[in-house]
């Protein structure tokens, strides 16, 4: 009740009395950035690693809200600039104006579908693509309950009359759905962000970390503190319910290359 219902009512409640001078006044203290990825790519591991830099605020998905707003912003940009404008920037100032300034970030994977609208709103944001090898992440949520009526926010999207998927969709099966998914969401931060980090060598080489994760949000964190946390993995799939990709069968294996091969290139994975 409290998680669906009370937090996010009191979300909406906090931001009725956001004085715009106020707010406006209040970001000019603050640097922020928000790295956007889609479900199973690292998101929650990368909040509370980050959060450890000085004067740095950094949360994973804050707002149970966006989870509706993601599916609306999918279909319209237009609704995707009103949630922002019109709530998630009061909603960050009521939740953190009793801190004059500092470094607020999210990593977040509801807002992907408002990576256009986060530049409007924050301008000066920097804003980051997380990727992670689609054959991991699809096999991730076949493991959970994406895409079937017990999660609705998934079951929410589909191809829009321009996707050349859309014809398809009746037919594709559920594994099939999950590809598109993946495709859908990465080919859209791909090519709205310009910036994608592959998580994989993020966990791989600290220099890396350093250059394409740390620099541009002007944060630090030492060298140990990354072999530290890249050793306690975070929120993983305890079970799976489908094998690792060299004993998918072989029409998985030929879906999958179908839907997602091109993005997965685009990401800089070579399979």
């Amino acid at each position: 009740m409290n998680k669906y219902i009370i937090t996010p009512l009191k979300q909406r409640i906090s931001t009725f009395r956001v004085a715009p001078a106020e707010l406006e006044n209040w970001i000019k203290g603050w640097d922020f950035f928000f790295i956007l990825g889609f479900g199973r790519s690292g998101t929650a591991f990368m909040a509370d690693f980050l959060n450890q830099a000085k004067e740095t605020y950094v949360f994973h998905e804050p707002v149970f809200e966006d989870f509706f707003a993601h599916a609306r912003a999918h279909y319209s940009s237009e609704a995707a600039e009103k949630y922002m404008l019109g709530f998630r920037k009061k909603e960050i100032y009521a939740r953190m104006s009793h801190i004059p300034s500092g470094t607020y970030g999210e990593t977040n994977g509801n807002l992907r579908c408002h990576a256009s609208a986060i530049r409007i709103t924050f301008p000066d944001a920097r804003l980051i693509h997380l990727v992670r090898d689609g054959r991991d992440v699809v096999r991730s949520h076949m493991s959970r309950r994406t895409m079937t009526l017990k999660n609705p926010f998934s079951m929410s999207m589909h191809p829009m009359d321009t996707d050349p998927w859309k014809a398809h969709w009746p037919e594709m099966d559920r594994f099939a759905r999950i590809c598109w998914y993946w495709q859908e969401e990465n080919r859209r931060l791909r090519t709205t962000l310009g910036k994608t980090v592959q998580f994989e060598k993020i966990l791989s080489s600290y220099d890396f970390f350093a250059n394409e994760i740390l620099e541009p949000c002007g944060i630090h964190i030492e060298k140990a503190d990354w072999e530290a946390a890249k050793s306690t993995p975070r929120n993983i799939t305890k079970k799976f319910s489908m094998p690792k990709w060299d004993q998918w069968t072989v029409d998985q294996q030929k879906t999958f290359r179908e839907i997602c091969g091109e993005e997965m290139t685009n990401c800089g994975y070579d399979f």
